[in-house]
């Protein structure tokens, strides 16, 4: 007999309880969105609304729109414009009508719906008064230039911000029918955690866009420029270097627990620096490679010290611990959105070129430039410099060492860069012994 998954089972507290939470996220959302915002029954009747739309409707409490129906609270032209809105199966939809109220001037309203399919019971509707805006900006053209710029600026808010806001909803809402339904999958779950959490690093570098001069666009295709979201805000300096500082303290405290991890990670990004540029990469890429390298073994924080400094070679499962680092680093940095780049390249800096290499088995142009940059500068500073388990390395032996596993470990360009300017690395920091040198 086939269970019905749309109706828990009375007394099962565990799916109420789940059903509750989602609910009381998705209305504690709708309550601080700067947007006029309803959550609705299918019907029609208004069950949660916000301050904003309290504003956009000129009423003074709530009790004067819960309950009510949505035609009772916008008298449109269109007489089955919410019918057909709330049930819509394709989970966003959006359109602009004319109200029509007698005691008011008529002013056009967009509505967007976004609900979770066939399966919901309930919908958010996202209000925008189109007139209004349009008024305001004509009333601001009047104004000094900066004024008009600004308003422009917060034009592009908007139209940024409410895409935003419908992926919060859509993940909430589809977590509610789900819980209805019941338990998700555990990927599903997963997807809709980094919905989620990938919308509020976005939402997150917007606040910080404080005037025009903050926003930087990059270009889409002839003629149209987009706003690069990690680029832009780039002038709020505290905020990076507060992240950076803390970064940095971590590397401090790796330090104590593998001995001389600051100084690797410092020659080690010198050493990628050089090869960067010695490549031809635009600064932006250089930036990325600087980062990357500076924190490429953040991730090991997390290992025991007893394999940190172990004097001999791993044992199998040492090894397999330790090689989760570039994993951890890529977790940890990601969490701050102007090293996402950075965080990709910590990810891979262990692939081979020949698909050999961990966590995820990328092969050449699968693993960032970035990555084969910094894998040849960390293998060259782990040769030339003593480690527990080695003396340091003459410089032609090192040579020879990277040669030979160019187009297997690493990228035979790179490999190439390198040979033409390791003297000139090598020069970068003194040796503990004497340096070898090539006739």
């Amino acid at each position: 007999m086939k269970k019905d998954t749309d109706n828990p089972v009375p007394g099962d507290d565990s799916v109420q309880k789940a059903i509750e939470r989602a609910k009381q996220e998705l209305e504690h959302m709708i309550d601080l969105n700067p947007q006029g915002m309803l959550l609705v029954s299918r019907d029609g009747q208004t069950v949660r609304a916000n301050r904003a739309l309290l504003e956009l409707l000129g009423h003074a409490t709530f009790p004067s729109v819960l309950g009510k129906r949505l035609e009772q609270l916008f008298p449109c032209q269109d007489g089955a414009l919410f019918d057909r809105l709330l049930h819509s199966t394709s989970g966003y939809e959006s359109c602009e009508t004319v109200e029509t109220t007698p005691s008011k001037a008529s002013r056009t309203l967009r509505f967007t719906v976004v609900n979770p399919g066939a399966r919901g019971d309930l919908a958010v509707l996202i209000v925008h008064d189109v007139t209004g805006e349009k008024e305001k900006a004509k009333h601001l053209e009047k104004q000094y230039k900066r004024e008009v710029v600004e308003a422009l600026m917060g034009g592009l808010m908007h139209t940024i911000n409410q895409p935003l806001t419908v992926i919060l909803v859509r993940a909430h809402l589809m977590r509610l029918a789900l819980e209805k339904g019941g338990q998700p999958s555990a990927e599903l779950e997963k997807s809709l955690r980094d919905i989620v959490t990938l919308t509020m690093q976005i939402a997150d570098t917007l606040k910080r866009l404080e005037t025009p001069g903050d926003y930087v666009t990059q270009s889409y295709t002839e003629g149209v420029d987009i706003l690069d979201i990690k680029r832009s805000g780039g002038k709020d300096a505290r905020w990076k270097a507060c992240c950076t500082h803390a970064l940095d303290s971590l590397l401090g405290l790796l330090d104590v627990h593998e001995p001389g991890a600051v100084l690797h990670a410092r020659r080690t990004t010198d050493f990628a620096l050089h090869l960067a540029r010695h490549l031809g990469l635009k600064e932006e890429q250089v930036e990325i490679v600087r980062l990357s390298a500076s924190y490429h073994d953040i991730g090991k924080i997390g290992i025991p010290d007893t394999i940190l400094q172990k004097p001999a070679p791993l044992s199998p499962e040492e090894r397999e611990i330790i090689n989760r680092h570039s994993e951890a680093g890529f977790h940890l940095l990601n969490r701050f959105p102007f090293l996402n780049e950075a965080a990709q390249v910590v990810y891979a800096h262990h692939e081979r070129f020949d698909g050999k290499g961990y966590p995820r088995g990328l092969s050449k142009e699968r693993i960032p430039l970035a990555s084969r940059i910094v894998a040849v500068a960390d293998t060259f500073d782990a040769l030339r410099f003593s480690r527990f388990y080695h003396d340091p390395s003459p410089l032609e032996n090192t040579l020879r060492e990277i040669k030979a596993h160019a187009g297997t470990q690493f990228d035979p360009i790179v490999v190439d860069a390198f040979c033409q300017c390791y003297r000139d690395i090598d020069a970068m920091f003194p040796h503990a012994s004497p340096v070898g040198q090539l006739s």
